[in-house]
């Protein structure tokens, strides 16, 4: 888990336990790490512009993985802590059973700002405007 530092602590504890509301959803079985970071990138950036305030993003136990490693979730939780995601990103967990658990993680996004341009989304990605 992870959360900037000021985030009231009982929100945290709400998203821990899973009684916040899922938005929307990111699957990222079977994907190679580039993929899962380009659609994580486009997922959350178009979640936070959408004024989602907490998604799901199911990255899997790994256990189809070589080694039988989560290295998906291990880089996932690396990406949300990196820019430009970890502006927007408040915090994240681990899911509950009922949600995923071990292969799930439930993400905070920041209230969408009035003032646009906050946030740099990397333009080298294929995305339409």
């Amino acid at each position: 888990y992870g959360y900037v530092r000021g985030l009231d602590i009982k929100i945290f504890q709400r998203l821990k336990v899973g009684s916040l509301s899922m938005a929307a959803h990111l699957d990222l079985h079977g994907m190679t790490s580039d993929q899962a970071r380009d659609s994580l990138l486009f997922f959350i950036r178009e979640s936070y512009l959408q004024g989602h305030r907490c998604v799901l993003v199911v990255t899997g136990r790994g256990r189809n993985s070589p080694g039988g490693r989560a290295i998906l979730r291990t880089e996932t939780e690396s990406w949300l802590t990196k820019d430009p995601l970890r502006r927007v990103v408040l915090a994240f967990c681990t899911a509950q059973p009922k949600h995923g658990g071990a292969g799930a993680l439930y993400v905070l996004l920041r209230k969408q700002k009035k003032t646009e341009g906050k946030v740099r989304w990397d333009k080298m990605m294929n995305w339409e405007e």
